[in-house]
């Protein structure tokens, strides 16, 4: 879903987004991005801070001095930019940059050998676009010269200082980013807004693999920002500027960026909370169950309700709007977290009314919702009973296998550590050959991808080990390279796909495999599907598109304490398919209905077990024993 399919109160006017008149006026406290309050900046001023960031950014991650920690990137920033402010045009913009570059110089080392693509396919490419600094036309010659002898000169050693994590190749929080924390009622000064704009630039154009899969290029999405980062007059403004530069990422690991903001009451208008729990399917929502009853009474909401709209909003232009705000890989994945109770980001309201529109049964109905305000003791008692019950943990299961059906075993991704002592991997590899070996003879297995797994090594070791084959290669790896920071290189090292330490049985299963996914299943989930999608080659992937973002996660702190995050690393499919945004392959879509939701019915799960075939239980009839006959003698003795 591309972010210029969503209303213009959400954006800036000079991106052309179209309005749409009823959403402008309802949801108008959205409208974070108008310029309506940002003074017009000139084409000059956001080009030359434009290039200023791409040549910070690239001595940055290029030049050996910042690379070994000998020079302080933020400190050269701070330093050059009121300098950059002061250029009233091109050739002082120019000479700005060329003493910059002077100060820093141009690396006493030797050039290093240009990175060849061999065998092809070796490296990841699609992101690297130097036009910016060997053809711009905004920068002189002299300036891209050096800029590229600079680059030829580049650091290329693994332990880079801003990009090196010890014990830790694969992804966490990049080091050496100093937070600049300042109170939440205090707005940032301007020289921090502008370095964190130039981070979350510099972080993205050299470490997001998926950069060139964003709907909007990315410096076309930084220059719509400089102006309005440069004029940002409150905190909560800042916060707004980040959150909307944040969902442009359009990567579902970038999602929860939101739950950090100080005024995030305040920017989303959510302070109330409706007195039910619901769910969304079919881009309505349901009543799913009475959190406040008196209050729903007053309303007049009732489980099974099914809400169209909310103050003549379509539910489904709510969340559409939000799209502008959130950053996910497709639309899947916002309907899939858009909805949580907690989050509360579609009820909006300052006064804690809402008018609703519903359909119970046949019969459509207008209403005056009365939200909850969880500051009071009471309604907070209320919601704290409601979901201790909800997300009760049940009793301890036994570590035996569980059963969808009879002769069907159901693994749940989230609920595989119970089924191990977790004393001595000997043990436990004996525990789970014990089960494995039982689910063989069952006539179908269930993998349930649904969600977080609690074990990472329930697939990666013990699946692998009883059903795995050797050089058991499924995905496509990329890593950042270090030899040219901003491209990836293939690993093949075959610990990143299956453990070396064993031979795996590579156990035939003769019965039907299914994979059940939805937009939960993400990241890890997704690195799992892919491999059970390969253990078993005849296997069905069943159910919805899964979040679209694969790879482990890599952060980085913003001035403000803020911490972005996005997808670090390439996956994709042996033959190259992407899996970013796209989600795993599946086989056959199926997705919750408002009947199945409100009957309880797991649809996905009974669509498995169609598929497998469920084997109907014979009831044997009761053998009717006849009744004695009782004697004048046994009467007499009553």
């Amino acid at each position: 879903m591309r972010k210029n399919d969503t209303p213009s109160f959400i954006s800036s006017p000079a991106s052309g987004f179209q309005s749409k008149g009823r959403v402008l006026l309802l949801l108008a406290g959205l409208c974070w991005m108008s310029l309506g309050s940002v003074r017009a900046q000139g084409d000059f001023e956001t080009e030359k801070q434009l290039y200023f960031f791409r040549l910070w950014g690239h001595l940055k991650y290029h030049h050996p001095a910042s690379a070994m920690g000998l020079l302080n990137a933020d400190s050269l920033f701070l330093h050059h930019l009121g300098k950059v402010d002061s250029a009233k045009n091109q050739r002082q913009a120019n000479a700005v940059f060329r003493q910059l570059l002077k100060d820093v110089g141009v690396p006493a080392s030797n050039k290093v050998e240009p990175q060849k693509d061999k065998p092809e396919g070796t490296f990841l490419l699609k992101n690297l676009d130097d036009g910016w600094r060997t053809k711009s036309k905004f920068l002189t010659s002299q300036n891209r010269k050096t800029l590229n002898q600079i680059f030829e000169r580049r650091f290329t050693d693994e332990k880079h200082y801003y990009t090196y994590i010890r014990n830790n190749p694969f992804g966490g929080t990049m080091p050496h980013e100093p937070e600049y924390e300042v109170d939440p009622k205090e707005n940032l000064p301007y020289p921090l807004r502008m370095l964190a704009l130039a981070k979350f630039k510099a972080f993205v154009d050299y470490l997001y693999p998926y950069k060139h899969l964003m709907d909007e290029n990315w410096d076309a999405v930084i220059s719509q920002y400089i102006p309005q980062f440069a004029q940002c007059a409150t905190r909560p403004e800042y916060e707004r500027l980040l959150l909307s530069v944040n969902a442009h990422l359009d990567d579902t690991q970038a999602y929860s960026f939101f739950r950090q903001l100080h005024h995030r009451e305040q920017l989303f208008k959510n302070r109330f909370y409706p007195p039910f729990d619901y769910q969304l399917v079919e881009k309505k929502m349901v009543v799913t169950a009475l959190i406040d009853e008196a209050l729903c009474k007053r309303s007049n909401i009732r489980r099974g309700d099914m809400i169209e709209a909310l103050d003549s909003v379509t539910v489904g232009e709510w969340v559409g709007a939000l799209n502008a705000l959130l950053s996910v890989s497709n639309e899947n994945g916002l309907w899939s977290r858009v909805g949580e109770w907690g989050d509360n980001l579609l009820f909006r309201s300052e006064d804690g009314g809402m008018r609703v529109q519903l359909t119970r049964g046949k019969e459509q109905l207008t209403t005056t919702l009365r939200l909850m305000d969880p500051t009071q003791a009471a309604k907070a008692k209320l919601i704290d009973a409601y979901f201790k019950k909800k997300l009760a943990v049940p009793a301890r299961k036994n570590k035996g296998l569980e059963y969808a059906a009879k002769g069907i075993v159901h693994f749940k991704v989230d609920d595989t550590f119970r089924m191990i002592k977790d004393q001595s991997s000997e043990e436990d590899y004996r525990l789970m050959d014990s089960l494995f070996n039982r689910a063989t003879k069952a006539r179908g297995i269930i993998f349930d991808m649904r969600g977080e797994p609690d074990h990472s090594d329930f697939v990666f070791h013990y699946v692998y080990k009883k059903f795995g084959k050797q050089n058991h290669y499924f995905a496509r790896y990329f890593q950042l390279n270090p030899y040219q920071v901003g491209s990836y290189r293939l690993l093949t090292q075959p610990e990143v796909y299956f453990p070396t330490e064993f031979t795996p049985d590579g156990a035939s299963y003769p019965g039907k495999v299914v994979i059940l996914v939805n937009g939960k299943t993400q990241t890890i989930g997704e690195w799992h599907t892919m491999s059970l999608q390969h253990l078993f080659p005849g296997s069905m992937t069943l159910g919805e598109q899964t979040a679209g973002a694969d790879g482990d996660v890599k952060r980085i702190v913003l001035p403000g304490k803020y911490v972005v995050a996005l997808s670090g690393n390439g996956i994709y499919y042996p033959n190259n398919a992407v899996t970013q945004r796209l989600g795993v392959r599946l086989d056959q879509e199926v997705h919750p209905t408002l009947k199945g939701i409100l009957s309880k019915r797991d649809e996905l799960l009974d669509k498995a077990l169609e598929l497998i075939g469920v084997e109907e239980e014979k009831v044997e009839p009761k053998k009717v024993v006849p009744k004695k006959k009782v004697t004048k003698k046994a009467q007499a003795k009553r």
